[in-house]
C-alpha cells in the first residue's frame, strides 16, 4: 500500500513544485546570486546541517553522496518549511513571513549496501528583498529622492547522485551532477520630489513623483554543477564507530543572460511621456569551489555526535555584469547530534523517537563597512517513526544574521521544518540483482 502512496505524493509534488516558494525577505540576499541553500534534508537540518561524515540506514544523505549506500530502502522524501524574520536596525523594526516546499528526493539501491542512486529537486539560492531609502539630491537643496530596491527569484537545481561502497565497512565514494537553472529579478525605482511653488504664506508645496526613473533587470542562469564525496569508517571499539567525510563542489561558470530596461517618466506633464531603453546581454557568472570536512562518532541505533566545516573562496566570485560586488571568503562550522533512547522498544513509542540538536555559525561572504555579516543558528528536532520504517522529521531553528552596528540590519529569524520520509521495500522492479553480482 505504501508504494502507491509514495508514487502519488511524488507525482503530485512534482507537478506542484515548478517554482519553490521564496524565503522571507532578507536584504542581504541582494548580494551575488542571493542566499545559498544547503543540501541538507529536514533530518540533517535538525542537527544544524550535519551530514558530511554521518549517515543513517533510513534516511537518504543528500550532503555527501558517498553515504548513500547506507540506505537500503526505496525512499521518497519531501520537505516543507515556514519562516518568520524580524528586521531590526538601531531605530526601526519590521517582520515578514513565508513558507513553502523545500525539496523533493527519491532514492533506491541498485545493489543493496554497495550502490545506491538518488534524484532530487531543490533550491540552490534564494533572492527576496525590499529596501527603501531616501537621500538628498546633489546641488539641489530643495529636492530629495526616494529609492526602492526590489529583488525576487533564485536558482533551482535538479540532480542525480550515486554512492558506491568500495571497501565494506571502511570506504565509500559518491558523486552528484546537477543542472542549475533559474531567474533573478532586480528592480530599482527612483522618485524625485521637488519644491514647485511657495504661496503667499510661505507654505511649501511639493509635486510627488515629479520625475522618476525605473531600472528593471532580469538575469537567467543555467549550468551543470558537480560534487564528489568520500567517507571512511573505522571501529573505535566494539560499539563506537569513528567516521571521516569529505565533499568537494567544483567551481562553475554559469551561463547568464540578462535583460535590462531603463524607464524615465516626467510626471509633471498632463500626459507623462515615457522613454524606454532595452539592453540584452550575455555573459558568465563564476561560482568558486567549495570544500567540506566532517568528523563524527556513532553508536549504532543509539547516538551520533559530529562536527562539519565548510569553506568557500568567494573572493574568486566573478560576474561579467557585477564587478562592483566584492565578496570575501566564507566558512561555516556545524556541530550537532542525535539520541535514541531505545530504538527496538516495543512498549514505549517515545523511546523509539530520535531527539536531535545542533548549531551552526557562518561567516558569510558579505562584508559591509568593514563589518563581517555573520549567521548563527540553534536547531532542535525530533524524528518520529511511523509505519514499517518511515519517519516524520519535525524541526525548529532560531537564528541571527547581521548586526545593528554601523547602521546595519540584524535579522532575527525562526524557521520550522517538516520532512516526510517514506521508506518501503515493496518496489520489486530492481530486486533481481543477480546481474550485478
Amino acid at each position: 500500500m505504501i508504494k502507491y502512496l509514495i508514487s502519488f505524493f511524488y507525482i503530485w509534488l512534482l507537478f506542484t513544485a515548478g517554482l519553490f516558494a521564496q524565503n522571507a525577505a532578507s536584504p542581504y540576499s541582494i548580494y551575488g546570486i542571493g542566499k545559498l541553500s544547503g543540501y541538507g534534508l529536514a533530518y540533517h537540518n535538525n542537527m544544524g546541517g550535519l551530514g558530511i561524515s554521518n549517515g543513517k540506514f533510513s534516511v537518504l544523505n543528500n550532503i555527501n553522496p558517498a553515504l548513500l549506500p547506507l540506505n537500503f530502502f526505496t525512499t521518497f522524501d519531501a520537505g516543507l518549511y515556514a519562516e518568520s524574520r524580524s528586521l531590526v536596525t538601531s531605530e526601526l523594526s519590521e517582520s515578514n513571513t513565508n513558507g513553502g516546499l523545500s525539496y523533493l528526493t527519491f532514492g533506491f539501491p541498485i545493489k543493496e549496501g554497495k550502490w545506491t542512486m538518488a534524484f532530487g529537486l531543490m533550491p540552490y539560492s534564494n533572492v527576496s528583498y525590499n529596501i527603501l531609502a531616501t537621500s538628498n539630491v546633489v546641488n539641489r537643496e530643495e529636492a530629495d529622492a526616494e529609492y526602492q530596491y526590489l529583488g525576487s527569484g533564485g536558482i533551482n537545481q535538479v540532480y542525480m547522485s550515486n554512492g558506491w561502497q568500495i571497501i565494506p565497512n571502511f570506504l565509500s565514494i559518491g558523486a552528484r551532477v546537477g543542472y542549475a537553472f533559474g531567474t533573478i529579478t532586480d528592480e530599482t525605482l527612483v522618485e524625485l520630489n521637488e519644491i514647485v511653488y511657495r504661496d503667499e504664506e510661505d507654505t511649501i508645496g511639493r509635486l510627488k513623483e515629479f520625475r522618476s526613473s525605473n531600472y528593471f533587470r532580469s538575469s537567467r542562469y543555467s549550468d551543470f554543477l558537480f560534487e564528489g564525496g568520500i567517507q571512511i569508517t573505522r571501529k573505535l571499539n566494539e560499539e563506537i564507530d569513528v567516521n571521516l567525510g569529505f565533499v568537494y563542489e567544483f567551481s562553475a561558470n554559469m551561463n547568464t543572460k540578462r535583460n535590462e530596461r531603463i524607464e524615465v517618466v516626467d510626471a509633471s506633464s498632463p500626459e507623462p511621456p515615457t522613454d524606454d531603453i532595452l539592453i540584452e546581454t550575455s555573459g558568465t557568472t563564476v561560482l568558486p569551489q567549495k570544500f567540506g570536512y566532517g568528523l563524527s562518532f556513532t553508536k549504532k541505533y543509539k547516538w551520533t555526535f559530529g562536527i562539519d566545516y565548510y569553506s568557500r573562496n568567494w573572493s574568486k566570485y566573478k560576474s561579467d555584469f557585477e564587478n562592483e560586488q566584492a565578496l570575501t571568503n566564507s566558512f561555516e562550522l556545524i556541530a550537532g547530534g542525535e539520541f535514541t533512547p531505545d530504538f527496538f522498544s516495543v512498549t514505549s513509542y517515545l523511546k523509539r523517537v530520535t531527539y536531535q540538536f545542533g548549531f551552526n555559525y557562518e561567516q558569510t561572504p558579505i562584508k559591509i563597512n568593514n563589518t563581517n555579516i555573520d549567521d548563527f543558528g540553534i536547531n532542535f528536532g525530533v524524528s518520529l517513526p511511523f509505519g514499517a520504517a518511515s519517519i516524520l522529521n519535525v524541526g525548529f531553528k532560531y537564528g541571527q544574521l547581521g548586526t545593528t552596528q554601523d547602521g546595519l540590519i540584524r535579522e532575527d529569524y525562526m524557521r520550522f521544518n517538516l520532512g516526510m520520509t517514506f521508506n518501503d521495500r515493496s518496489f520489486g522492479w530492481y530486486r533481481n540483482q543477480r546481474k550485478f553480482d
